[in-house]
């Protein structure tokens, strides 16, 4: 499921669920958070999919959800994925070939860095179950792409390409497919030459500001009280059965 290898300081983690198209099971979850919290002297991590998988990340088990349960519940596996990927020390980078759908975008772009390929797409999905999103991973988009592309992409539930992800900021480097692996590897040498404690500094530092926001409490919990209500819809319902059946899902707004 996750191959895990450390050369010359350099932390790779290889999802290799390839039947599951990297879906975030709890297994795939706990797996990545287990490894990343025994980097040891990791001065880089590489996060990767195996080379046969045309999909980067399907996103969340959807199966395993039912109405009323918030798979991004401050407490719950996925953002303690997340937040893992935020407190390691050493930067993380996303190397993407393939698309990334949901959850398993939100996962590219938790990480420090985003390096595509050619075929990598990125789209936001919640909408299509009817799940409300939560503030902190709208908080990442849209301090990384700008409100306009944000708001596009968590309303639409449309991929964008990985060129239209660098000129926006979602992405720093794109090159063709067969030059995937060594340009990643190339930026991960590199970091790894640097002297770690500068790095590691850096990363700390910045992650600290552009989490910097807080919102008003009120307006904390009102986002809350939306979310929850969105969670116990008859919406929320409609989205996962149809799902389950591929159909078109009927969402009256309730």
């Amino acid at each position: 499921m996750l191959a895990v290898t450390n050369v010359g300081h350099v932390l790779t983690l290889e999802m290799q669920d390839v039947a599951k198209r990297n879906t975030l099971t709890s297994a795939m979850i706990a797996a990545l958070h287990q490894a990343l919290l025994a980097a040891g002297d990791a001065r880089v991590v590489i996060l990767r999919a195996a080379p046969a998988c045309t999909v980067w990340s399907a996103g969340f088990d959807i199966g395993a959800l039912n109405t009323g349960i918030d798979p991004l519940a401050a407490t719950g596996p996925l953002l303690g994925l997340f937040n893992t990927i935020r407190d390691c020390p050493a930067p993380v980078i996303a190397m993407v070939h393939g698309s990334c759908w949901g959850g398993g975008t939100d996962l590219a772009l938790r990480c420090d860095l985003l390096v595509a390929d050619t075929t990598c797409t990125l789209a936001f999905t919640p909408g299509r179950i009817g799940l409300a999103y939560d503030t902190d991973g709208l908080r990442n988009i849209a301090a990384r792409a700008g409100l306009g592309l944000a708001m596009e992409m968590m309303t639409t539930a449309e991929p964008i390409a990985a060129d239209r992800g660098l000129a926006r900021g979602l992405v720093q480097h794109v090159v063709a497919p067969d030059e995937l692996v060594a340009f990643t590897l190339a930026m991960a040498a590199r970091i790894a030459s640097l002297a770690p404690l500068s790095v590691q500094s850096a990363k700390r530092q910045l992650r600290a500001l552009a989490s910097a926001t807080v919102l008003p409490p009120e307006i904390q919990d009102a986002i809350e009280a939306g979310r929850a209500a969105a969670l116990r819809s008859a919406d929320f319902t409609e989205g996962l059965a149809a799902f389950h059946a591929r159909r078109t899902p009927n969402f009256e707004g309730r």
